[in-house]
């Protein structure tokens, strides 16, 4: 498919800048969204970070209120006492009753411990605080006890949600719990005996959640240990939470899916001295809000722009064209034959040139057509006399003449040979007079033509010509040399009785010449001189002398180019010569 110039710009001007303007709104876009979602992520990791600190101070202070229990000597005296005694002296385990009794309620200077149990070595209570505990529960037995009791690596432990079984009023409840060794100095061996103290977890998160939009969430590890009352959080969106959790990532994304109509951003920092994972959850719907309206606001501005973009394509394409359209139509009505066409300036400096520059041309075309139209004419003028001095009537009547004086003395011979050379001269001359003939053949006619003519002069005239081999072939106008022999004849040998003609034909490298020699009357020099100025005048066509030589040169000039000529040459007043140049690079 083409497309017209106009169309051309309009499309490349509208496609290179929508693209830009595509792009540029695209890069907005996506800053903006960056710069929105990293706003977010600061705002809610100051979030997660502020709950952190809060939470950290929180179980601190139960550490540290544990710690003062766990390393009190009246409870390490009563636990050593319990864990070395197969058969128990009553008075003596209600003396540590009381002195433990009275130690552990120094739990309740936090008021959000629920139970304390001190576990001996056989893995059963031995002492508690708060609720009364099931008789004989072995807590070996429960994996979440195994699992943080038993960690060597790291002596305080908090577990996650475990159920309060142990308890007999427990009623299915879920708690977290803190453990720590209780250690006696004196003994060489491990002990197994712990303190395990149930606080409430609820002041950690319950007045955190909802910040800013933020949910705080708690894991151990992969597994949750509390998320806020409220969480909106499917179950299949924390499966997708333990799955990141899992590959230990900082922060991440949860998509929307099924029944799940909320997408949510979710940082994960880690907890110092508990070590779990405190992850903050924001629901990203206001950034989808904001996405969806600065999209569609980006969208307005792209397809507004490339509309202006377009029109402004189509006016400038406008601009730049109207005057070329101009300068096409002129152009137009050029070729269709019009020669009186004017250009119209416009305010383009480019298109001016371009108008001057046609103009120019115009006038150049104009001035250069009338120049051929009277080149024409005065070539017709020209091939006319040509035709007309082919065969010179006067010629003509003498041959004739000559052949009737031969019939009446009944030479029958020499009117066959007359008849003969006539028919050839006529058949030559009359048949196609324009057309290039070889030089060969040029001379075989003009053979011809002296023979005929020595019928009249019985045989006085000496004929003799040369041609170069190589120029045999070499294409010259046909009736070239007939007209300077037939010239020779009747000038150079008028009021004589005999004469010599030769004629030659040399190759001389870039130039050819032809020559017609005659031993006739000599010429004089200011006749030799005023003739030959006129055969090297630029008008030829107005002079009405020396015709033939005249219209000689011009067919010459029209063959061969400015370079060919005609020139006549006479030496000491006994020889006169026409030199004919042909120049081989004018060769047509």
């Amino acid at each position: 498919m083409k497309f017209s110039l106009r169309q051309q710009m309009i499309i490349s001007f509208s496609v290179v800048f929508s693209v830009l303007i595509v792009v540029f709104g695209s890069l907005i876009l996506r800053y903006n969204l960056s710069s929105y979602q990293k706003q977010s992520y600061d705002s809610m990791n100051k979030v997660v970070k502020a709950n952190i600190l809060l939470i950290d101070n929180y179980l601190t202070q139960i550490i540290s209120v544990s710690k003062i229990v766990a390393s009190d000597p009246d409870i390490i005296k009563a636990v050593t006492y319990r864990n070395s005694i197969d058969e128990i002296d009553y008075s003596v385990e209600l003396y540590n009753q009381r002195n433990v009794d009275s130690k552990i309620k120094q739990l309740d200077v936090l008021g959000t411990i629920t139970n304390a149990l001190v576990i001996g070595d056989n893995y059963e209570y031995l002492y508690y605080y708060g609720s009364s505990p099931v008789r004989g529960y072995r807590f070996d037995q429960q994996e979440w006890f195994v699992k943080s009791a038993l960690n060597v690596d790291k002596p305080i432990h908090f577990t996650n949600f475990h159920s309060s079984d142990y308890l007999l009023d427990h009623a299915n409840h879920q708690t977290v719990s803190v453990i720590m060794p209780i250690i006696n100095g004196n003994q060489y061996s491990a002990t197994h005996t712990f303190l395990m103290t149930d606080f409430n977890h609820n002041p950690i998160i319950s007045d955190k959640s909802g910040e800013d939009n933020v949910e705080i969430a708690i894991y151990d590890g992969t597994t949750p240990i509390q998320f806020a009352n409220n969480s909106n959080l499917s179950t299949f969106q924390k499966n997708e939470v333990a799955k990141h959790l899992k590959k230990n990532e900082k922060s991440f994304i949860i998509s929307k899916s099924g029944s799940d109509s909320v997408s949510y951003l979710i940082i994960n920092e880690p907890s110092l001295v508990s070590g779990w994972s405190i992850l903050g959850i924001m629901p990203l719907t206001e950034m989808e809000e904001m996405k969806s309206n600065t999209s569609k606001v980006v969208i307005t501005i792209i397809v507004t722009a490339c509309i202006g973009v377009i029109i402004l394509s189509v006016m400038i394409s406008r601009s730049i064209l109207n005057p070329m359209q101009s300068l096409l139509q002129r152009f137009n009505q050029i070729a269709s034959g019009r020669r009186d066409i004017t250009f119209k300036y416009s305010k383009s400096k480019e298109v001016n040139l371009i108008a001057e520059t046609a103009d120019y041309m115009l006038k150049s075309i104009n001035h250069l057509t009338d120049e051929i139209v009277e080149e024409q004419t005065r070539l017709a003028g020209e091939q006319l006399k040509a035709l007309q001095h082919q065969i010179n009537p006067h010629f003509l009547n003498n041959v004739l003449q000559s052949i009737k004086a031969m019939a009446v003395t009944g030479d029958n011979h020499s009117i066959s040979r007359a008849t003969t050379l006539l028919g050839k001269i006529l058949s030559y001359s009359v048949y196609n007079p324009y057309e290039m003939v070889g030089l060969k053949q040029e001379f075989e006619y003009t053979e011809n033509y002296i023979a005929l003519q020595n019928i009249r002069f019985n045989d006085l005239i000496i004929f003799d010509a040369h041609c170069d081999e190589q120029l045999e072939h070499f294409l010259v106008p046909k009736l070239m040399i007939q007209p300077l022999v037939e010239n020779a004849i009747e000038h150079g040998f008028e009021n004589r009785k005999e004469g010599s003609i030769f004629v030659s034909a040399e190759d001389d490298g870039d130039e050819i010449y032809i020559s017609v020699t005659n031993n006739g009357n000599s010429i004089e020099i200011a006749d030799m001189e005023r003739i030959n100025e006129m055969l090297s005048s630029r008008d030829t066509y107005t002079q009405s002398k020396s015709i033939g030589l005249l219209n000689l040169n011009q067919r010459l000039k029209s063959c061969f180019g400015s370079q060919a000529e005609v020139k006549m040459l006479s030496k000491g007043g006994i020889n006169t010569t026409i030199v004919i140049t042909i120049p081989k690079a004018g060769r047509g």
